[in-house]
């Protein structure tokens, strides 16, 4: 079995598919340095970490190949290590061949999304789908594994492995279906419904196995792909329309409209983080006990901060209130009705 293997690990081992292994790093760094160079700095940098580990595997690729090709030029008893040194050999040009398609992926999606981010999950599962073809190439190639026979009687672990995986499984494609389907993308701002729970947050990361979201508050939300998409998605993060909040406030009705209609349009044209450019509205809603129910809606710079935009517009209503003497409705409620006096004689 040594000597099959030693005869394998020589037609594998060739200066041949050495260069073969070794072009596609290169072509990744000359597209990075002739496509990519207006990229993001913190791109640059994920990149530039990506090259560096791609260097390291193939210094210790280098380093396994040179020893094996040495013990095999010495013969007699040195010859042994041969099969070792290729066998290592072999393993550390498969972790850098795995590390250059994960970088050229990256790179390409670089390329078709220059200012947006890029879901990690297509990136994983790309680097899988290689990592599986390139382990039983080798396992065939260099050890004689045959697959097939394995394969068909193998039927009660795959249900075994099934069951295991379900849920992990189950996140995986719905991640795809997620990235298929699109209903937001990294960097959009949305609001997750579940049956018991709404999540709110900026999209940070999509992987094999969740949504990663950073919340209002800089909280981290870790949301798992078959709770997203099984769940109504509101995306406020529209390329071609504003995104609007409101706020109710209930006013005395003796207060007169047209004077307090003025007051909140004042406001929302000198409040920060008020988009300008689009259309506001001031609504009165409704009369009842409560008051005069006036409604502000109003679009948002940038919806990260909406609650700080809606603490001013708070804090200038209500200053600009008082300066012109009116009031916030205070709820009134009648009580009429007898004493019975005989009751306490």
């Amino acid at each position: 079995m040594i000597e099959s293997i030693k005869e394998r690990l020589l037609e594998v081992l060739g200066i041949e598919q050495m260069v073969m292994l070794v072009l596609p790093a290169v072509f990744s760094y000359l597209f990075y340095k002739i496509f990519l160079r207006k990229l993001s700095e913190d791109r640059h940098r994920n990149l530039k970490k990506l090259f560096g580990r791609i260097l390291s595997s193939f210094m210790v690729f280098v380093t396994f190949w040179g020893l094996q090709y040495y013990f095999h030029q010495q013969g007699g008893d040195l010859e042994r290590f041969h099969v070792y040194c290729g066998v290592l050999a072999v393993i550390t040009g498969a972790f850098f061949f795995v590390r250059t398609i994960r970088v050229l992926v990256f790179e390409f999606l670089f390329f078709n999304s220059m200012k947006m981010g890029v879901p990690v999950l297509l990136v994983d599962l790309v680097v899988l789908i290689f990592s599986i073809f390139i382990a039983a190439w080798i396992s065939t190639t260099v050890f004689g594994v045959r697959w097939a026979p394995l394969l068909a009687t193998s039927a009660l672990v795959s249900v075994v492995l099934g069951l295991a995986l379900q849920e992990t499984l189950g996140n995986l494609f719905a991640g795809v279906a997620l990235q298929i389907d699109k209903p937001y993308e990294i960097g959009d701002w949305i609001e997750v419904h579940t049956d018991k729970n709404t999540f709110m947050g900026e999209v940070h990361e999509i992987n094999w196995r969740a949504t990663t979201l950073f919340g209002l508050m800089d909280e981290v939300v870790v949301l798992p792909n078959r709770v997203a998409a099984g769940s109504q998605i509101s995306n406020f993060s529209s390329r071609n329309k504003p995104v609007y909040r409101g706020v109710s406030v209930h006013m005395d009705v003796n207060a007169p409209d047209d004077e307090v209609r003025a007051v909140f349009e004042d406001v929302l044209k000198n409040s920060n983080g008020v988009l300008q450019t689009a259309e506001h509205f001031v609504m009165l809603r409704d009369l009842s006990a409560k008051g005069a129910h006036w409604r502000i809606v109003y679009p948002v710079a940038n919806f990260a901060f909406q609650y700080q935009i809606l603490d001013g517009i708070l804090m200038n209503v209500q200053r600009e209130l008082k300066k012109r003497g009116f009031q916030i409705a205070r709820i009134r409620s009648d009580v009429s009705g007898s004493i019975d006096t005989e009751q306490f004689s």
